[in-house]
């Protein structure tokens, strides 16, 4: 946001959460009330208030971000007479990661609701290839009217920097009374398309051949919903140290010596994928839309089968065994992420999808405006 006011763009938030990180920016921000449960009656609220919205304040163009919002927000602003809607599709999420019948079904509703606000947007935005092609091969977007950005972007001076220096490392791992050795990290909410329960049996396996290598797991416990892991289970792994929600992750992502993601969700691209590649981790990952887009196998990471804790446990302690390639991904993992994932990127591309989208406007009005006269 604050590129984009350098850029020239007027711009404010719209969230279901407090926002205050908004306003001691010095942006305005507006709540609006979002269920992330199927609820249609609390769906059709929502659409109701963002619609008063943005009757209120007429912003020139809308843009969504996240599955929800990208549903709801293209017909709310359709309603309201708003110019231009973007909406970027943040991954597929956990119904595209099960083959439950319940999730079977839900995926036919999701490509229907799709298909239908297609036409209320002048651009959609895709993270990752393979969700661009799968809306194009279903007609979930109008063709020509799609656009790849790669992920949300990471600032990556600042966010190095807020790993803080050796100092900080030291005074950390004195704090978790960390062991000499390899410390190997997942950061990640406590839901099975993560690949909590793949990584919880590689840590096993690796310090059963290895014990000196301590495994971390840092995220929120998850307490409802079909996806929620049981942290009891994480917690009677002996095998690996449950650190829980941490406002420190930077500088726990900076003494680590590997970062491990197996997860098997379709996601856009994975944030944690480009912090610990910016602070100049290897990446090992799963070969996975979103995830397989930061890492190039073989050169700052390795990308495993997903599902495979086997797999996942070998090419751990592969690389635990050859600190010197490990520095070599470490080193490619950083170049990588500051080269194509940095915010200066992202912001760019959004400005232009935005004038690309007010100037699509301009000019279906400006052919309106011709034939009436």
């Amino acid at each position: 946001m604050q590129r984009l006011t350098a850029d020239g763009f007027d711009v404010a938030a719209v969230g279901p959460d407090p926002g205050d990180e908004f306003a001691d920016a010095g942006f305005a921000y507006h709540r609006f009330p979002l269920r992330r449960a199927m609820d249609p009656i609390a769906d059709w609220h929502a659409q109701d208030v963002l619609e008063g919205l943005m009757t209120t304040h007429r912003p020139d163009l809308v843009h969504s971000v996240n599955t929800k919002p990208s549903i709801l927000v293209p017909t709310a602003a359709a309603r309201a007479g708003i110019p231009a809607c973007v909406r970027t599709i943040t991954g597929m999420g956990a119904l595209f990661s099960s083959a439950s019948p319940a999730a079977l079904a839900m995926r036919f509703l999701y490509r229907r609701m799709q298909r239908r606000i297609a036409p209320d947007c002048q651009v959609t935005a895709f993270q990752n290839p393979d969700d661009q092609q799968y809306f194009l091969d279903r007609g979930m977007v109008v063709p020509g009217t799609d656009e790849l950005v790669l992920s949300s972007g990471i600032d990556v001076g600042p966010y190095v920097a807020s790993a803080g220096g050796p100092a900080a490392r030291a005074a950390l791992r004195d704090e978790l009374e960390l062991p000499d050795g390899p410390v190997v990290t997942m950061v990640s909410r406590l839901i099975r398309p993560k690949g909590i329960a793949e990584y919880l049996e590689a840590a096993t396996r690796v310090r059963a051949r290895d014990p000196k290598v301590t495994f971390l797991l840092v995220g929120p416990e998850v307490l409802e919903g079909p996806t929620a892991f049981p942290a009891a289970r994480v917690h009677a792994c002996p095998d690996v140290r449950f650190l829980g929600r941490r406002a420190d992750v930077p500088t726990i992502l900076a003494l680590s010596d590997m970062f491990v993601l197996p997860s098997y969700l379709r996601e856009g691209v994975p944030r944690v994928l480009l912090e610990a590649g910016a602070l100049g981790l290897p990446l090992v990952t799963t070969d996975m839309p979103g995830c397989k887009e930061v890492v190039r196998h073989g050169e700052n990471g390795v990308l495993v089968p997903a599902r495979d804790a086997q797999a996942l446990a070998n090419t751990v302690f592969d690389l635990l065994a050859d600190p010197a390639r490990r520095r070599r991904m470490g080193q490619a993992s950083r170049e990588l992420v500051a080269e194509t994932f940095h915010l200066d990127l992202v912001a760019a591309a959004y400005a232009k999808i935005y004038r690309r989208a007010l100037g699509i406007h301009q000019q279906l009005d400006a052919r309106v405006t011709r034939r009436a006269a």
